[in-house]
């Protein structure tokens, strides 16, 4: 429930990393990617959950771009992942949370540094910024927090959503912070 942020946020910053030396294109390898947002409830019990499918694009021109799927949410109860999708992400109107960021003609280059980024979710859009760890290995180009992104559901119409969970499972407390991490994998593509 309180995890559905977390995500989003996360794995909009990750594909502006993705162009080192060079632009290329570069697609997401969803296999070796995940994107974690944590949930907070009863005030201090905090649980972890993921997305399953990610997409992700960097453009020659220096365009990146990423896709969640917020029914893939896994919060390991297959009830609350049905409770997630249906009340808190509405994932009938509103499917998925994109991320964008425009790398223009310079490119990011390995090491750490901070991004901006456009995170797309339930309607609703928000500049975020992330301190993240851009590393090249052959024709792959990782990105990783290095420090959570904290995202805050009411920024993205979702308070509601996390009342109607709260109510639904009878819990005293569900945050509307959420803490965001992922590790991203991006492959040049020939």
């Amino acid at each position: 429930m309180k995890h559905i942020l977390k995500f989003a946020s996360s794995t909009a910053l990750s594909f502006a990393l993705l162009s080192s030396t060079a632009f290329a294109d570069w697609t997401l390898d969803n296999s070796k990617s995940a994107l974690y947002f944590v949930s907070i409830k009863k005030d201090h019990i905090a649980e972890t959950n993921t997305f399953k499918t990610l997409s992700g694009l960097i453009t020659t021109a220096g365009q990146g771009s990423l896709n969640i799927d917020l029914s893939s949410v896994s919060t390991n109860v297959d009830i609350r992942d049905q409770r997630v999708r249906d009340y808190l992400f509405d994932t009938k109107t509103f499917s998925n949370a994109t991320v964008s960021i425009d790398l223009g003609t310079t490119g990011i280059k390995p090491g750490i540094q901070t991004v901006n980024a456009t995170l797309g979710l339930h309607g609703m859009k928000k500049d975020i910024t992330a301190t993240v760890a851009v590393t090249e290995v052959g024709d792959t180009i990782q990105v990783a927090t290095v420090a959570p992104i904290l995202l805050n559901a009411a920024d993205f119409d979702l308070a509601g959503g996390l009342t109607m969970l709260r109510e639904i499972g009878a819990v005293s407390s569900i945050s509307n912070a959420v803490p965001v991490t992922f590790f991203l994998s991006f492959v040049k593509q020939v």
